[in-house]
């Protein structure tokens, strides 16, 4: 199945693009990364105006801005948008249900794209004199509508190869959030969208 790269069709995402020039060890461990491998990786904007705290009961955020977000062992400081790597002949509105009820529980449904987040990555000549091996992918970030809110309990987030230690509903955007700034632009495009 051929996969439609959402910047074709609107023309409003949130876009960012990043080259990045490393050294041979680095290029060969982000070459195989599941997500560079695929060439494409998708991320959930998870928003709930209700969400259900860990007694099971719901409480009203006054704006419907509650976000879905995660923390793992790759970013032990920073909260995280859920998501991940696209497999082979998947759709990216099935990767993105997939991945955000793997790390979280939390059952979507995708409403629009609404950021991409580009990047080229180069191995570097040694000499400094240009790059021998490239490779990109475009990491998809999706306004997504919370069908079944529920937190997973602990254990059961993630899979057993990577581990994801805390997903919850945060009030908002965090200050302490992975790639604040693509974040951020990212979260505002879609509580725009969410209302439309």
């Amino acid at each position: 199945m051929e996969r439609s790269d959402p910047r074709e069709r609107y023309d409003d995402l949130v876009v960012r693009r990043e080259r990045h020039e490393v050294d041979a060890e680095r290029f060969d461990e982000l070459r195989d990364a599941e997500v560079f491998r695929s060439g494409w990786g998708v991320a959930g904007v998870v928003l709930d105006g209700e969400v259900r705290g860990t007694t099971g009961s719901r409480t009203q955020s006054d704006d419907g801005g509650h976000l879905l977000a995660i923390r793992n062992e790759a970013y032990p400081t920073e909260w995280t948008l859920p998501g991940g790597a696209v497999e082979n002949g998947e759709p990216l509105t099935d990767a993105v249900v997939r991945e955000v009820r793997e790390e979280t529980g939390v059952a979507v449904e995708p409403v629009r794209p609404v950021g991409v987040d580009e990047s080229v990555v180069e191995e570097g000549r040694p000499d400094g004199s240009g790059s021998t091996r490239r490779v990109e992918m475009a990491f998809v970030h999706f306004l997504c509508r919370a069908t079944d809110p529920t937190v997973a309990d602990g254990r059961d987030l993630g899979d057993p190869d990577e581990t994801i230690t805390e997903a919850a509903w945060l009030d908002g955007l965090p200050d302490d959030v992975f790639n604040p700034d693509h974040t951020r632009d990212v979260y505002e495009a879609a509580l725009v969208h969410r209302d439309r």
